[in-house]
C-alpha cells in the first residue's frame, strides 16, 4: 500500500504540492499567544516533510509561480516606489537603504566568517530578513553559476534550509524585539502615538478622530422646515456654519420646486432643507432651523459609498486638513483612508500620497464630483487585464536575461529581478493611466500570496532530501547567525533614524518594519501603539525594501 502511494505521488507531484499548500494555509493561520507562523513558513516545512519520498517537481511550475508572485508584488508597490522619489519622503528612503545595505553586508560577512556556501548564505538572508522573494532570486542566480547540475541542486537545497531555519525567528524575534525598544528608549508607545495624533490634529488632544471631510462614523440625511428667524435670509454657507460640526445642505424645496443649491443660495422662510452629516450634528438642528419633516416629502436622495484611489496631482501632497477646507469636501464624508492596504490615521496633518485609497460616503452627485477631483473610483470588479500581466512577465523575463559586463564581472538582474522591475513599471503606469492594466484585488492576492506559496512548496519538495543533511550539519550555526542578521539591521536602522535623522519614534519604528517587509511586526506595533500612526512610516520603506531585499538574493550568490 505504501509503495503504491509513493509511486502515485512521484508520478503526480501536484498531489504533494497542493497537499503542502493545504497544510500550510490550515496551520499557518492558527495563532499561539497572538503569534502565527504564517502560511509561507508552514508550507515550506510541510513540503520539506512530504518531499522525503524524493519527488521530482517540474522546474517550469516553480518558475511560473515565482514570476506571478514577483510581478504582483512589483505591481502593488510600483506607485509608491516611484512616487517616493518625487515626494519629500527622503527620511523613509534613507531608513530603507540603511536597513537593506546593513542586511546585505552582515549576511555576506557572516557567510564568510562561518564558511557558508552561496545557498546557505542566501537562505540565511531571506529568512532572517523575512523576504521570501530572495529565495527565488538566489535560485535564479545559482542557475547561472558555471557548476554542475548536482552542485546547483545542493545549493538550492541549502537556500531552502537556511530560509526555513531562520524565518521563524526573523518574524517572531522582530516582533518581540520591537516590543522591547520603547522600554530601552524609556517611552510609552501608546502615549507617543497619541502625542503624534494630537500634533497632526492641530493640538486637539481630546479628539481621537477629528472631523475631516465632515468625517463621521454614521451619515444621516434629515430634512427641516425653515422657521427660525436666525436662519431666514442667510446663505447656505452661513447656515452650515451654525452647526457645531461640519454638515452639508444638499437640497432645498421651495414650494413645489426642489432646488440644487450652491454656497450663496439664500434661505427663505418655509423652505424645506435637506442636510447631511453625522447624527450628533442634528441635536440642535430644530432650534437652529425649525421643526424636522419627513425627508421623503422633500426628495428621494441616492447615497453612495465609494473607494477612490488618489491620482490627481493637485491633491497628492496635501494634508487632509487642507482638503477638508476645499470645495471637494462639501457633502463628502471620509470614513477611512488606506495606504498599501493598511489603514492610516485620519488627522488634520495626514499627508495624502499617490494611490492612497479614500473611502467616502455622501450623496451620489457629491461623490461623483469628488471622484473627478481626487482620482479614480475603485468600483467592485472581478476583471483583470491578463494580457498586461502576461506581456509584463515576458518583458521582465527578457530584461532579466540581459547581462551587462562591468570589467570581468557579468551583472544581471536575473529573471526574478527583471520580472519585479517589470511589475514596478506596470504598477506605476496603472497609477498614471487608471483605465489601463487593472488587476482586481482578489487577483492581486492570487498573484502574490498563492504565487509565493506555490513556489515555496516547489522549493521545499525539490530540496527535501538534501535538506536533512544540511539541517544536521549547519542547523544550529545557521539559527544563531539568523538571530544576529534579524536584529542587527533593525538596531542600525533605529540608531540611524533616532540619532541622525531625529525621527519621531512611532514613525521610525513603523519605517523599520517596512524596510524589513515584516507586516506581522507592523500589526504588532499598531496594537502596541493603540493607533494606526506607525503605518504612516511603513509604506515607502516597504516599497523600497521589497525591491532591494529581493534583488539582494542574487547579489549574495554572485559575491559569495
Amino acid at each position: 500500500m505504501w509503495a503504491f502511494i509513493v509511486q502515485l505521488c512521484r508520478n503526480n507531484p501536484q498531489i504533494l504540492i497542493f497537499l503542502a499548500l493545504a497544510i500550510g494555509y490550515a496551520v499557518g493561520k492558527r495563532k499561539f499567544r497572538g503569534f502565527s507562523l504564517g502560511p509561507t513558513t508552514c508550507t515550506l516545512l510541510a513540503a520539506l516533510a512530504l518531499g522525503q519520498i524524493n519527488v521530482q517537481v517540474p522546474a517550469l511550475l516553480k518558475t511560473v509561480s515565482f514570476a506571478l508572485f514577483l510581478f504582483g508584488i512589483g505591481y502593488k508597490v510600483g506607485p509608491h516606489f516611484f512616487g517616493a522619489l518625487k515626494r519629500d519622503g527622503l527620511h523613509y528612503i534613507y531608513i530603507s537603504l540603511v536597513v537593506a545595505f546593513a542586511g546585505l553586508g552582515i549576511a555576506i560577512l557572516l557567510g564568510k566568517l562561518l564558511h557558508f556556501d552561496q545557498g546557505i548564505t542566501a537562505g540565511l538572508f531571506a529568512g532572517s530578513m523575512t523576504q521570501s522573494a530572495a529565495v527565488g532570486t538566489a535560485e535564479g542566480a545559482i542557475g547561472l553559476l558555471p557548476i554542475s547540475d548536482a552542485q546547483k541542486l545542493a545549493l538550492n537545497a541549502n537556500v531552502a534550509v537556511g530560509y526555513a531555519i531562520t524565518y521563524i525567528f526573523g518574524t517572531a524575534g522582530t516582533i518581540v524585539f520591537l516590543k522591547m525598544v520603547p522600554r530601552f528608549w524609556r517611552i510609552k508607545l501608546n502615549r507617543e502615538a497619541k502625542k503624534l495624533e494630537a500634533e497632526m490634529s492641530g493640538g486637539a488632544v481630546a479628539v481621537e478622530k477629528p472631523e475631516l471631510f465632515s468625517w463621521s462614523t454614521q451619515l444621516e440625511l434629515r430634512a427641516y422646515e425653515v422657521s427660525s428667524p436666525g436662519v431666514i435670509g442667510k446663505t447656505v454657507n452661513e447656515l452650515e456654519a451654525l452647526f457645531p460640526g461640519r454638515v452639508a445642505v444638499n437640497r432645498v424645496k421651495r414650494g413645489s420646486t426642489v432646488m440644487d443649491v450652491g454656497p450663496d443660495t439664500v434661505i427663505q422662510s418655509g423652505d424645506k432643507v435637506v442636510i447631511s452629516g453625522g447624527y450628533n450634528q442634528f441635536l440642535r438642528a430644530p432650534e437652529i432651523i425649525g421643526p424636522e419633516v419627513d425627508i421623503t416629502t422633500v426628495t428621494e436622495m441616492v447615497g453612495e459609498v465609494m473607494e477612490i484611489c488618489v491620482l490627481n496631482r493637485g491633491v497628492v501632497g496635501k494634508t487632509l486638513g487642507e482638503l477638508s477646507e476645499s470645495k471637494l469636501a462639501h457633502g463628502v464624508f471620509l470614513r477611512r483612508i488606506t495606504r498599501q492596504g493598511h489603514e492610516i490615521p485620519i488627522t488634520r496633518d495626514t499627508v495624502v500620497h499617490k494611490c492612497d485609497v479614500l473611502k467616502v460616503i455622501g450623496a451620489r452627485e457629491n461623490i461623483e464630483r469628488a471622484i473627478k477631483s481626487l482620482g479614480y473610483p475603485e468600483r467592485p470588479t472581478a476583471i483583470t487585464d491578463l494580457a498586461m500581466v502576461a506581456i509584463g512577465i515576458v518583458l521582465g523575463t527578457l530584461v532579466g536575461l540581459s547581462v551587462v559586463n562591468v570589467g570581468n564581472l557579468p551583472i544581471t538582474l536575473g529573471i526574478g529581478g527583471g520580472v519585479l522591475v517589470s511589475g514596478l513599471v506596470f504598477g506605476w503606469l496603472r497609477s498614471v493611466h487608471p483605465t489601463f492594466g487593472q488587476i482586481a484585488s482578489g487577483a492581486q492576492w492570487l498573484l502574490t500570496d498563492l504565487g509565493l506559496n506555490l513556489f515555496i512548496a516547489c522549493v521545499g519538495l525539490s530540496a527535501a532530501v538534501q535538506a536533512i543533511q544540511a539541517f544536521q550539519t549547519t542547523g544550529l550555526t545557521v539559527f544563531l547567525a539568523g538571530i544576529v542578521l534579524s536584529l542587527l539591521p533593525i538596531i542600525i536602522g533605529l540608531f540611524f533614524g533616532r540619532r541622525v535623522l531625529k525621527m519621531n519614534p512611532v514613525l521610525l519604528m513603523g519605517s523599520v518594519t517596512g524596510a524589513r517587509v515584516c507586516t506581522a511586526a507592523l500589526n504588532s506595533l499598531v496594537e502596541e501603539a493603540e493607533s494606526t500612526t506607525p503605518t504612516l512610516g511603513y509604506a515607502i520603506p516597504y516599497a523600497f525594501g521589497n525591491v532591494l531585499l529581493a534583488i539582494w538574493g542574487s547579489v549574495i550568490v554572485s559575491i559569495m
